[in-house]
């Protein structure tokens, strides 16, 4: 690697621009690999990863919307990324690396994904837009997130193998098939998993893992999502339905639900905005407005930090128009337009904000979210099954006379 580009200083200092710059490393790698020697072709074939962060780097100069770059110095952040790369760094460390650069740019929809990363799959799927079956890999329908070495079930989709094995949101992963737990480990069919659901005992589980895009499961999850909770206690009746993405499918199914819940005899209305992907137009919203014009009854909205992109805008109209409630906590801030890129044989899912979206009356949303009416913690680490933002809804609704419409709080 020092050898290859050594001169990435000189270049830099010989007055060429940060794309120039990018380019004659490229171009160097070329050069290496035409020469015919074998021990160069070796050595530039060894140096992949310099050529991938080449690349990437490339691709975010060019399309990333701030030209200044957060005031960060960009050509020489990205020669000391460029300088700190190991011939032997593999994908997820490239990956790891670029995305320790873009956090300093301070903005959303803006990151790096290989293969070993979920989101590689989830994205990939979310913008295969001919049919659900591309980009398919064995998913239980578990969504997990990492704290240091330590993984956690952040969501589990509705109707999936990982619900029926019984997986909480909340649950430590500790192992799968006998190795420590990888988000992307599952194989196709039985699987083995320890979970945790209190910090202090240990349960075995099997979990059939299906082959399926991530986009099929958030399908399905939402169409499973639909039902009518019947506290014959207390004599409440609560309709149900969780967002998990933006698709035609799921915006139509939710239609499909909202007319069913308004022949229904209910007494309010939960909308989980919480995890999956955003992408939601406010057409979303239509059959919430007809429903309460049919059904006045209260309606609350879940939120939290993993409520993104078009389902943040959604939120925001719901507080501006006084829709519903939002229960929860502030939702992720992440507002900009970003354009996706497949590198290098697909190798990487690259993710560049390119543009501001306009807010439409609903305040600032990038970098700031969208605040809740009713503010509850939610539990991310050994939960033992609780869910706090729904219980405290649930609370809410059961609390409440059974003609009043509940105001924010």
């Amino acid at each position: 690697m020092r050898c290859v580009f050594a001169s990435l200083t000189q270049l830099k200092l010989s007055g060429l621009n940060l794309p120039d710059v990018l380019r004659a490393i490229v171009f160097s790698m070329a050069s290496l690999s035409a020469s015919g020697a074998m021990a160069q072709s070796a050595a530039t074939e060894d140096c992949a990863a310099l050529r991938d962060i080449s690349v990437v780097l490339s691709v975010v100069t060019e399309q990333f919307y701030d030209k200044r770059f957060n005031g960060l110095d960009w050509s020489a952040e990205v020669a000391a990324a460029i300088e700190a790369t190991q011939c032997s760094d593999s994908t997820r460390q490239v990956a790891e690396r670029v995305n320790q650069l873009l956090s300093r740019l301070d903005a959303s929809h803006t990151a790096l994904y290989s293969q070993d990363d979920l989101d590689y799959w989830g994205l990939n799927s979310l913008f295969h837009f001919d049919g659900l079956d591309a980009y398919t890999l064995p998913f239980a329908g578990v969504w997990a997130t990492a704290t240091g070495d330590r993984w956690f079930a952040r969501h589990v989709l509705n109707g999936s193998a990982a619900e029926s094995a019984g997986i909480k949101e909340g649950d430590e992963l500790i192992s799968l098939n006998g190795e420590p737990f990888n988000p992307v480990g599952f194989v196709a069919g039985i699987n083995r998993l320890q979970v945790s659901s209190d910090a202090q005992t240990v349960r075995e589980i099997t979990v059939d893992a299906p082959v399926q895009s991530v986009m099929r499961a958030f399908v399905d999850a939402s169409a499973a999502s639909a039902r009518v909770l019947d506290l014959q206690a207390i004599g409440k009746r609560i309709a149900y339905y969780r967002i998990w993405a933006a698709r035609d499918q799921i915006q139509r199914d939710f239609q499909n639900a909202m007319d069913g819940f308004a022949e229904e005899d209910i007494d309010a209305l939960i909308v989980d905005l919480r995890g999956g992907f955003g992408g939601t137009s406010e057409d979303y919203l239509s059959s919430v407005r007809f429903m309460r014009v049919q059904k006045p009854v209260p309606v609350f909205f879940l939120i939290d930090d993993s409520v993104r992109s078009g389902k943040e805008l959604l939120a925001a109209i719901v507080k501006r128009d006084k829709l519903g409630t939002l229960v929860g906590s502030n939702t992720a801030g992440y507002y900009l337009s970003g354009r996706m890129n497949r590198l290098l044989d697909e190798r990487y899912f690259l993710y560049v904000a390119v543009g501001t979206f306009p807010t439409p009356g609903t305040g600032e949303i990038e970098g700031v979210g969208v605040a809740p009416d009713i503010e509850v913690a939610p539990c991310r680490q050994h939960c033992n099954g609780s869910d706090p933002i729904l219980d405290r809804v649930l609370q809410l609704i059961i609390e409440q006379p059974d003609s009043a419409e509940l105001s924010a709080q």
